[in-house]
């Protein structure tokens, strides 16, 4: 030990001398040199603990006595370093070790910038995933199935920002490389600890060479740049590399390693997160009552104590409580004009399930859809109806007279017949009379319109549920389907521009420019299990009636031998089915408009009915992040978290052992460049000694200095750097 207590290889503090200039460590070695100083290193044997000063031989003759840096006139010079060795002072343990309070403020910083950033993001990415996570039911209805994002467990569905979740994941991939610096300042306490073993123990070929230590001082800088050259180093035959730089060198790997698993996971992250459009369901344990079924009301009546009529025509309830009797009538005017705002007449595709339209259409009773929530979704039973027409014309006789032979007069059965351009026989009241062209039972609203229900589809029984020519039939006995015979005229420009049907044979054309055609019709009545999805009705099953009371609710609305503004309607929809391009398509779309005045004479007579099923969505924009680089990206910045916490406790550990931050500051361009030129007194001002007496290296406290580094030679010669006082 020097007299002031530290090792031979501290710097000094400035003290005055006849040159007024500080010495550091070098000139005081080299003054000792120059004055021929006997210091000999003892021998192993001979040292002792108590031993203050080391000494060496100096050689005055300045090398003229070596032969060769082989001379193997010295035993001991062949086995150097093995038996000549420098040792450094035996230190207090107590005393060497950096005081705790430091010791903490030195690890602290560096430590801190590691964990914590990485810990508040990996946080934070976790808090935003899972606490914004979507969670939902399974649909009840595969229309709006959310089951495939559901059962998908490589994704998770966030309902957040798919780019501001990408933004705070690529923060891990800014901090990584960037916190290399301070892993690698925790990293060189260590190394520094090591090189001061080696220095003081019989390890000294573990040591670094001048240039292993530039590499050193670039690894613990955190340059990558160092780190390439040193692989490239590594690889030369001849080199053996310390372990101190080899643990350097290892760290640094690491930490490069780590950023580019993160900057790989966040890349993946980014590429791969998209936002989706996702139904959130939640089911109903109160249901709304959307469904339709045969009022109380229906059910109840006695037909026969009501003339025969059903509900349609209820004369106890038009004499007992008129406004709810023309409610009801008024309704069925509501629903044929979609004007209702209690329920809705829909055409729905209808399941393939005989017996069905050709267009395969049916028409059910919704609630009033304006008043249903978009994102409500439920399953319920209602009444449906399907109508199947097929044109007939050309299985009927036909013959033509009359003024102009403007008459069409066809016989199709025993009991549907008829003249069509003739008017009805009417009396002044608008009652039919007896009219031998008009079977019995039968329907003449005007000259081109003419129909007859009955109870066979070959159009011979007339269907008197009413009892006009005989008793009123049960319930039992109403039949379901109700067939229908329909003649009909229209003029030939109420065909599509392009569209001729004259000569096709299910369409008569005499020789003036009317179409005449017959179509055989049957309704018939379900009940409908349908879904509401989507604000899209679609129906799941069709079963058909079990009786004839639901088809008899409209077919007992029409009373035989009177006419209303109802048929006006009828005509209506005949001109509208003229329009298509072929007998048949007219056919299928006359069917479906049958349908639909079916349903609206039945409609307000049926009742609410409780849903079977029920669910309400919210539509969500949501992201959907793939969980395996989201979980090697949080792995990634957990291994950085844990890589320096182990460094910290390392470093933690080497300066419990010896304060060695004079030696870890010094791997550091400003001590290597301070040490190459010898600038003495800038280095001593950047030494500092604090309050356990321990100097150490500081370059912030680097204010002037008093030399400059210049450049001397010539490109043919090379250049030089030379320290300039």
């Amino acid at each position: 030990m020097s007299p002031s207590g530290k090792p031979f290889w501290y710097p000094s503090s400035p003290q005055s001398s006849s040159s007024s200039m500080p010495q550091t460590p070098s000139d005081r070695w080299h003054g000792k040199m120059a004055h021929g100083v006997p210091i000999h290193v003892p021998s192993q044997d001979n040292i002792n603990g108590d031993w203050s000063q080391a000494t060496f031989t100096y050689d005055t003759s300045k090398g003229a006595q070596v032969s060769s840096l082989d001379d193997s006139s010295s035993p001991q010079s062949r086995d150097w370093p093995s038996t000549e060795k420098y040792y450094s002072t035996p230190m207090d343990r107590h005393a060497s070790r950096c005081p705790r309070m430091t010791l903490w403020k030195t690890i602290a910083l560096p430590t801190a910038i590691v964990v914590f950033p990485m810990a508040a993001l990996v946080a934070g990415l976790l808090g935003l995933i899972f606490g914004y996570r979507v969670r939902s039911e399974d649909s009840l209805f595969a229309a709006v199935s959310n089951s495939d994002a559901l059962s998908n467990y490589a994704v998770v569905l966030v309902h957040f920002s798919a780019t501001r979740i990408a933004f705070v994941a690529s923060w891990a991939s800014t901090l990584a490389p960037l916190l290399a610096t301070f892993v690698m300042n925790l990293s060189s306490f260590q190394s520094a600890l090591a090189m001061f073993h080696a220095s003081s123990g019989t390890e000294q070929r573990d040591l670094p060479t001048p240039y292993q230590y530039s590499l050193l001082i670039g690894l613990c800088l955190a340059e990558v740049g160092r780190l390439k050259r040193y692989f490239s180093y590594s690889r030369t035959d001849g080199i053996v590399i310390p372990p101190v730089l080899r643990r350097a060198a290892r760290t640094m790997t690491v930490t490069l390693v780590l950023a580019v698993v993160i900057f790989s996971a966040d890349t993946a992250l980014h590429y791969t997160t998209s936002t989706i459009n996702f139904d959130q369901v939640s089911t109903v344990s109160e249901m709304h009552t959307y469904g339709r079924g045969l009022s109380e009301e229906c059910l109840i009546l006695n037909r026969t104590e009501n003339f025969g009529l059903p509900c349609s025509r209820n004369s106890d309830l038009a004499a007992s409580n008129y406004y709810a009797f023309n409610q009801g009538q008024n309704e069925i005017t509501f629903l044929e004009h979609d004007l209702s705002n209690i329920s809705e007449v829909s055409l729905v595709l209808a399941p393939n399930q005989p017996p069905t339209s050709e267009h395969g259409m049916a028409v059910i009773l919704l609630p009033q859809t304006a008043k249903v929530s978009p994102y409500q979704d439920y399953r319920a039973t209602t009444a449906a109806v399907v109508t199947t027409c097929t044109p007939i014309s050309a299985e009927c006789q036909w013959k033509t007279w009359g003024p102009e032979d403007l008459y069409s007069q066809f016989n199709c059965s025993g009991n549907f017949y008829g003249v069509l351009g003739m008017a009805p026989n009417l009396t002044d009241t608008g009652v039919a009379l007896d009219d031998s062209n008009v079977p019995p039972l039968g329907f003449k609203p005007g000259s081109a319109l003419q129909y007859s229900f009955f109870m066979d589809q070959d159009l011979e029984t007339p269907y008197d549920s009413t009892g006009v020519n005989g008793p009123v039939l049960e319930d039992s006995q109403l039949i379901n389907p109700v067939y229908l015979g329909v003649a009909a005229r229209v003029i030939s420009s109420a065909q599509r521009a392009g569209v001729n049907m004259s000569g096709d044979p299910g369409v008569h054309q005499g020789p003036t420019q009317n179409l005449d055609f017959v179509l055989r019709c049957q309704y018939a009545t379900y009940e409908a299990d349908y879904v509401w999805v989507n604000s899209t009705a679609r129906i799941t099953s069709l079963t058909p009636s079990p009786n004839g009371t639901l088809a008899e609710i409209f077919h007992g609305f029409n009373i035989a031998g009177s006419y209303a503004a109802f048929d006006n309607d009828l005509s209506d929809d005949l001109l509208q089915s003229a329009l298509q391009s072929d007998p048949q398509s007219m056919a299928d779309d006359f069917a479906n408009f049958y349908s639909i005045r079916v349903m609206s004479v039945i409609g307000p007579f049926l009742s609410s009915r409780m849903n079977l099923q029920e669910q309400v969505r919210t539509p969500l924009l949501v992201a959907k992040v793939p969980k395996a680089p989201l979980a090697i990206l949080v792995a990634g910045c957990l291994a950085y978290i844990v890589f320096g916490l182990v460094s910290a406790v390392l470093a933690y550990r080497a300066l419990d052992e010896v304060d060695v931050r004079d030696v870890a500051f010094r791997f550091s361009l400003s001590a290597l460049g301070l040490q190459a030129f010898r600038d003495v007194v800038t280095e001593n001002t950047a030494t500092e000694v604090d309050a356990a007496g321990h100097r150490v290296f500081d370059e912030y406290k680097i204010r002037s200095e008093t030399s400059r580094v210049a450049v001397e030679g010539e490109p043919a010669n090379g250049f030089v750097l030379k320290s300039l006082v």
